[in-house]
């Protein structure tokens, strides 16, 4: 059956929409709901109905229909003004009100949105949108799942299969050229296996500690349940092009499952033309059905705009050197990416978590903080479902002590996607705040379980326990990440913390040592170090660092500088520290309710005054759960 109307053919024989007798792209539960509002197109359908019959009854929010009905107003040349299309009835539902003709076939059959039709329907995509990246990532996944399903279900093993995506490395006479492209790859390549159901990847975070180090034996040591390896290397030869050399290995038996060779023209006009046949000669041997929207997902292109992307690559490479300087580099280069393609979705959510970044790192959250909400606000506009920015979002406003926004958006990103770890890491830290030890526990259990070798959950993890007086556990939480990351200055640090709240003191300064070392004595090392000579009743070398820290003229949690003064029992310089801290609106202030270092003075009016300030209060934190 061909359904025509205007100069639009929807046509179920080869599952397409026609414009002017053009192929267009169009996602396939948009194209599901187009056909059930036409077949349907003599009475109003309810929501509810929409439910039902388009999505099978499955879970989804309003938000989620409005947006696919914008979606088929657009690609039909309606919209929600004129309404000459898709009508809304308010209150009660949508309505096809285009006239329609019909043109059967005799090999038509009744349309139905299962899952042979879906896979047919997403193949409809327009080729030449599909970068060669993506299809790469396309025949990938196809090539896992086939291993997937051909070796393991036929050993009769119940594993789920654990993959690991280490960084691509680069082959080259200019690797820096090409190590951020690299990267990228590396990062797409893993978010996309993410969405296939029945597989466990690592998410980025963890996969990046092995960016130096890929040997079998250190993977198998970091991250012991993991069974297989997707690694590659990349070349560029003299006039542009690049090749992909890729594996794919079975840590356990130590065989290699699969190799091969892709070459991808490199040059901005040809950038993202499709190479047809290296996904589809996988996916037509499989016997085996990808959930549709799934597939979808895999065949998504993020922009058409080669430079845009670009961009946005070398913004995601400058992120990950995690200086100051880099992190503003890469907002600028995000922003550069936006304005080229404002429906680009990646940097918005990128430029937000750079933003965070420099929030909770290196500068005064209050003059970050308004950036990061309106960068975050412009990425919801655009995907209201989008549970990464809501994650990111609701860890921000647990570092600004925002509790009820914290409360809500950590909650609508957990429902949206139960398996984002910087989401279970805001609630430890949110319920550390509200002094809830337990819940800490459960929420810190499972971020960590999700994303093993994160170091923002290695350093933040161990913090949130011991700020609820945790001690025990908080030693042993970070003598397991100092092993994981022996190179890395804040584990250390932390640990050095819970050990001398603990009361080991000389075992703290060996540790804070190792940490001022390692991170090149910046104020922030040297200002617990100097909080662990404070604690051993040192306050000449305490005093000293504290100094040598404020002379770096660098942004430093005044919270942190405060404790080294309640350490020496010097109170009267603790309170306009602290007011300094709310000032600032200070991340290190979530843990004024509870911290252990700051028992001496919890009896003062002024810290009950502090406390009252930044909601932390008793009453405040009652109407927060009310």
């Amino acid at each position: 059956m061909i359904y025509q109307f205007n100069d639009i053919d929807v046509d179920l024989n080869q599952f397409e929409l026609r414009i002017a007798g053009e192929k267009t792209s169009i996602e396939p539960k948009v194209f599901n709901l187009i056909v059930y509002l036409i077949q349907h197109r003599e009475r109003i359908i309810s929501r509810d109905e929409l439910f039902e019959q388009v999505w099978q009854g499955r879970a989804v929010s309003d938000t989620t229909l409005s947006n696919h009905i914008k979606s088929a107003r657009k690609v039909l040349g309606d919209n929600g003004n004129a309404q000459q299309v898709i009508k809304t009835i308010r209150t009660r539902g949508y309505q096809f009100i285009a006239l329609v003709e019909e043109t059967p076939f005799e090999s038509s059959v009744p349309f139905e949105a299962n899952e042979e039709t879906l896979l047919k329907a997403s193949s409809g995509v327009k080729q030449e949108k599909i970068s060669p990246l993506k299809k790469l990532l396309l025949t990938f996944s196809f090539i896992v799942l086939a291993f997937f399903i051909g070796s393991i279900f036929k050993s009769k093993s119940d594993v789920q299969p654990y993959i690991v995506v280490v960084p691509f490395s680069v082959s080259s006479e200019q690797p820096d050229k090409l190590l951020p492209l690299a990267d990228q790859i590396t990062r797409e390549l893993i978010q996309g296996l993410r969405k296939v159901s029945g597989l466990k990847v690592v998410p980025p975070p963890s996969s990046f500690t092995f960016k130096e180090n890929k040997t079998r034996t250190h993977i198998k040591q970091q991250l012991p349940e993991v069974n297989f390896v997707l690694d590659g290397v990349i070349n560029q030869d003299d006039e542009g092009n690049i090749r992909i050399s890729v594996e794919f290995e079975n840590l356990e038996k130590n065989t290699l499952v699969w190799d091969d060779n892709f070459d991808i023209p490199f040059n901005n006009k040809n950038r993202f033309t499709l190479q047809r046949d290296i996904a589809t000669s996988v996916s037509e041997s499989l016997k085996v059905v990808v959930q549709e929207e799934e597939l979808y997902q895999l065949a998504l292109t993020p922009t058409q705009d080669v430079e845009a992307y670009n961009l946005y690559t070398q913004g995601r490479y400058q992120l990950s050197l995690m200086t100051p300087d880099a992190i503003h580099r890469s907002i600028e280069l995000f922003s550069m990416a936006i304005e080229r393609d404002r429906s680009f979705e990646a940097p918005y959510i990128a430029k937000a978590s750079a933003y965070r970044t420099l929030m909770i790192y290196f500068e005064k959250p209050i003059d970050i903080l308004p950036k990061v909400i309106s960068s975050a606000v412009d990425v919801l506009a655009a995907n209201p479902d989008s549970a990464q920015i809501m994650s990111s979002l609701g860890l921000a406003y647990v570092h600004a002590w925002m509790w009820e926004d914290a409360w809500k958006m950590l909650n609508n990103a957990r429902n949206k996607d139960a398996t984002i770890a910087s989401t279970e890491l805001g609630f430890s830290l949110f319920y550390a705040a509200m002094g809830d030890k337990e819940k800490v526990r459960v929420a810190l259990e499972k971020a960590d379980s999700l994303d093993p070798l994160n170091q923002e959950i290695a350093e933040w993890g161990l913090w949130s326990l011991m700020m609820t007086n945790q001690i025990t556990a908080a030693i042993k939480f970070g003598e397991e990440k100092v092993k994981l990351h022996p190179n890395l200055p804040y584990p250390l640090l932390s640990l050095s913390v819970a050990e001398y709240i603990k009361g080991n003191f000389e075992r703290s300064i060996k540790l804070a040592e190792q940490g001022v070392m390692l991170s090149q004595r910046d104020p922030y090392s040297l200002i617990l170090l100097a909080q662990a000579y404070a604690a051993n009743k040192e306050d000449e070398n305490a005093l000293e660092l504290v100094v040598e820290a404020q002379a770096k003229n660098q942004y430093m949690c005044p919270y942190e500088t405060a404790v080294v003064y309640v350490l020496m029992d010097e109170h009267e310089k603790v309170f306009p520290l602290l007011a300094q801290a709310q000032q600032y609106q200070s991340n290190c202030l979530i843990f004024a309710k509870n911290d252990p270092r700051f028992e001496t003075i919890r009896g003062d009016v002024r810290y009950a005054q502090l406390l009252k300030s930044i909601a932390l209060d008793e009453g405040a934190i009652n109407r927060i759960f009310m």
